[in-house]
C-alpha cells in the first residue's frame, strides 16, 4: 500500500482513538532514517504510548507512528477483563502450548484461572487458548494486580513472568499485513534464539555465515554504510536463517569495554528486505540508546547476554548475498506461505485481532508454539531454551 494512503488511515485511527502523534527526528536527518513517536491524550501529560520506525524518512515516520499505535492498542490501556476466558494452567499445558518453552512450569501451576485469549489457527483447525502474560508483559508486573484480580484469574506468575514478552505483535493497515509482519518477528526471534545457543551453549561446531558487504544490492550496501557510520565499528551482516528457510538477517557490532553488543534482526521471504530491516533496526537501536544485558548470576547465560561473537567470527563462512528473485506478492500470499512452511516443520501459526480500528488500521498478536524466545536472556531475563534449543545444543550444555 502506498506510504500516503497509509498515512491517511493512520491518521483515523489516531482520531478515533482520540490521540495525536508526536514526532521527532532521532536520526537528524540520516537515510537511512530513525523516528520517535509519542501518543498523547488531553488528559495525560505524558505520553500514553510511544514506538520507533526506521528506514525511509516518510517509512521512519510511518513506522514510529505505527509502532506507537501498536503498543497502545495492545498495552493496558485497552484492558477489558471481560475479554478474557480463564483455564486451568495445567489443562493449557496439555494444549497446544506443550511444545512451548513453559509448558514445564505451566504443569505445575496450582492457580485454577489462567486469564487467556483465543486464537484461531492460520491453517486451519482447532482454536487454541493462549494465556494473556505471554503477549503482555505489563500483565505480569505488581502494579497490574488489579487487572489480574478483575479477570479473576488467581495464578502465580512469579517464575513465568521472565517468558512474557510481546514478540509477535504488530500494526498494519489490513491485517494481512499485520499478521505477516508478526509472523516475520516470530521467526526472526527463533533464528536469532538458535544463533545464541548454537554459539554460546555448545553441540555442534558453529560457523556462522557472514555476507560478503562487497556484495550487497545498492540499498541494502547504503543502510550498511550508515550502520557503520553510527555505530563507530565493525558491522557483521550474518544469515541466520533456520531451518524454516524462511530468509533472516543478522547486523550486528561486538562488545567493547565502552558498550555492550548492538544488533538489528530482520525477516522476510526477500532476502533483500531482511537485511534492510537488519541494519536499518541496528541503525535504531544504536541512536535509540537500546542496551542489552545477561543475567549475571549465571555464567553461562551471562555470556549469552553479552553475545560476544569476535572468536566465532573468526571462523565464518562467507558467502556472497544471496540471489532470490524480488517479493511482490501480496501480504495474503505470504502469510499463506510462510504459514504453510511452518506447518511442513510440524509448527502451527495461531493468530488472534487485537484490535480492528476505522480505515482498516488493525493490531494482531501471532503465537507459534515451539518457536524459540531464548532471545530475551539478552535483556537479563534468566531463561533457558525450549525442546528447539535445547535439540540444538544435545551435545553441549544441556548433555551436561
Amino acid at each position: 500500500m502506498p506510504l500516503a494512503e497509509a498515512g491517511r488511515r493512520s491518521a483515523a485511527a489516531l482520531s478515533a482513538l482520540g490521540l495525536r502523534a508526536e514526532l521527532f527526528d532521532v536520526g537528524g536527518g540520516r537515510d537511512p532514517a530513525v523516528w520517535w513517536c509519542g501518543l498523547r491524550s488531553e488528559a495525560e501529560s505524558l505520553p500514553v504510548a510511544c514506538g520507533m520506525g526506521k528506514g525511509g524518512r516518510r517509512e521512519a515516520r510511518l513506522g514510529a507512528l505505527f509502532e506507537a499505535v501498536e503498543h497502545y492498542l495492545t498495552g493496558p490501556a485497552r484492558f477489558d477483563p471481560d475479554t478474557v476466558e480463564p483455564a486451568p494452567a495445567a489443562a493449557l499445558a496439555a494444549g497446544p502450548l506443550r511444545a512451548d518453552v513453559c509448558a514445564l512450569l505451566l504443569g505445575g501451576m496450582p492457580g485454577r484461572r489462567m486469564a487467556c485469549r483465543r486464537y484461531r489457527a492460520l491453517t486451519g483447525g482447532d482454536d487454541a487458548l493462549v494465556p494473556l502474560f505471554l503477549s503482555s508483559p505489563w500483565y505480569v508486573e505488581t502494579g497490574a494486580a488489579p487487572m489480574r484480580e478483575r479477570a479473576g484469574d488467581d495464578c502465580d506468575y512469579a517464575h513465568l513472568m521472565r517468558y512474557s514478552c510481546n514478540s509477535g505483535s504488530a500494526v498494519g493497515v489490513t491485517a494481512a499485513e499485520a499478521v505477516l509482519h508478526a509472523l516475520n518477528e516470530t521467526i526472526e526471534r527463533d533464528a536469532l534464539s538458535l544463533t545464541l545457543v548454537r554459539a554460546f551453549l555448545g553441540g555442534p561446531p558453529f560457523r556462522p555465515v557472514l555476507i560478503d558487504p562487497g556484495t550487497l544490492p545498492y540499498d541494502v550496501a547504503r543502510a550498511y554504510a550508515a550502520a557503520a557510520e553510527v555505530t563507530g565499528s565493525p558491522v557483521h551482516l550474518l544469515d541466520i536463517t533456520s531451518d524454516l528457510g524462511v530468509p533472516t538477517m543478522l547486523a550486528y557490532t561486538a562488545p567493547t569495554s565502552r558498550h555492550p553488543h548492538r544488533r538489528g534482526s530482520g525477516t522476510s521471504l526477500s532476502p533483500a528486505h531482511a537485511a534492510w530491516r537488519a541494519l536499518t533496526e541496528l541503525v535504531q537501536t544504536t541512536l535509540g540508546g537500546g542496551a542489552h544485558r545477561g543475567p549475571a548470576a549465571h555464567p553461562v547465560l551471562a555470556a549469552c547476554g553479552r553475545f560476544d561473537l569476535t572468536d566465532v567470527l573468526r571462523e565464518a563462512r562467507v558467502v556472497p548475498f544471496p540471489a532470490a528473485e524480488p517479493v511482490a506478492a501480496a501480504p495474503g500470499v505470504q502469510v499463506r506461505r510462510v504459514s504453510a512452511t511452518l506447518a511442513a516443520r510440524g509448527f502451527t501459526a495461531y493468530a488472534r485481532v487485537v484490535c480492528a480500528l476505522p480505515r482498516g488500521v488493525v493490531a494482531v498478536h501471532v503465537m507459534v508454539p515451539g518457536l524459540e524466545r531464548f532471545m530475551l536472556v539478552t535483556d537479563g531475563n534468566l531463561v533457558v531454551p525450549g525442546r528447539r534449543g535445547r535439540d540444538a545444543a544435545k551435545d553441549g550444555y544441556f548433555a551436561e
